[in-house]
């Protein structure tokens, strides 16, 4: 059994500011649910949402460009270094990652909170033979027994929860003692977060207001006037905060307009998030260049390599209990 004790990291609470504070919680969640339905990364390899595979080369394909895209990811993750433990994926989207620890050998439960991911990963392991179990659930509340499990793995998705620390000491519960975890985490100290975010991004958002720079940023940026016109809307209803208020800003601009939360951490605040881990470390990697496409010419993979590991724009957590 375990309970949802979703705000409970917050102290010296009064009734009604505790329910405000837990209304306010569940409302992200929901929101952060029906986002995440909608926008699944590499969704669009489905034909739809409950056709299932297109075909076995299409995920193939997909797989293929993940790692190439990702180069760090086979040696962080370790996907082979799991024979025979018990692997829990928190966020488990399409079941990439999932079907490299099968195929590793390990046994293996992929938790996501939307439905959507939970259906097309347990197609895309049925597409692959591979064995697992994929169920629907919430980061700050899992559907494992306590102390368990040998490793959790969490790429990209605690930082969208509402209360991380919830989903933290989650994963601390479910893992057996000396039991590993790795989490990625946005990066504050990245290149991506303070020229593209909170420079280029804002700057082309503070533009918006200008007659005509819809069209004219769609053409310079690439960006389809939409989206475009969505930070518009955004600018004229928040005003200035919208451009000010970098947890707002930073939200609608990392995954897509819409998103009801992203947060970045630096390192210190990841080590203070896994503060009751007895050992804890962070690496660097991911020098996110979309926004800068010649300078990402012009660097060499090396190069790009030793900066992605002082500037890059995820920050994973290695932590054992």
């Amino acid at each position: 059994m375990w309970s949802s004790r979703i705000g409970a990291n917050v102290p010296d609470l009064d009734l009604i500011s505790y329910e405000t504070h837990e209304a306010v919680v569940l409302t992200m969640r929901q929101e952060s649910r029906r986002f995440w339905s909608d926008h699944q990364p590499d969704l669009n390899w489905l034909e739809d949402a409950d056709s299932g595979p297109v075909a076995p080369e299409t995920f193939a394909a997909i797989q293929s460009s993940r790692y190439r895209v990702h180069r760090h990811l086979e040696t962080v993750a370790g996907f082979v270094e799991h024979g025979g433990e018990l692997v829990v994926e928190v966020g488990c989207g399409l079941g990439v990652d999932g079907s490299r620890f099968v195929e590793g050998g390990a046994r293996y439960v992929g938790i996501d909170q939307s439905d959507v991911p939970v259906r097309t990963a347990r197609r895309t392991f049925n597409l692959l033979g591979l064995e697992g179990t994929i169920v629907q659930g919430d980061a700050t509340a899992l559907p494992i027994a306590s102390a368990t499990v040998d490793f959790v793995y969490s790429f990209g998705v605690l930082h969208y929860v509402p209360d991380t620390a919830s989903a933290v000491r989650e994963i601390h519960r479910v893992l057996r003692p000396g039991g590993r975890c790795l989490v990625m985490l946005y990066h504050r100290s990245s290149l991506n977060y303070y020229f593209n975010i909170l420079f280029l991004r804002r700057l082309g958002a503070s533009l918006l207001a200008l007659p005509g720079a819809v069209g004219l940023l769609a053409r310079l940026t690439g960006k389809s006037k939409e989206t475009l016109a969505g930070h518009r809307a955004l600018l004229r209803r928040h005003g200035l905060a919208y451009l000010t208020d970098r947890q707002l800003f930073v939200s609608h601009n990392t995954d897509g307009l819409g998103n009801p939360l992203s947060r970045v951490f630096s390192r210190r605040e990841a080590r203070d998030l896994f503060a009751d881990f007895d050992e804890v470390e962070t690496d660097v990697y991911f020098l996110y260049l979309e926004a800068l496409p010649l300078l990402d010419r012009l660097l060499g993979s090396a190069t790009k390599e030793r900066l992605g590991r002082r500037l890059g724009w995820q920050l994973f957590v290695r932590a054992t209990r």
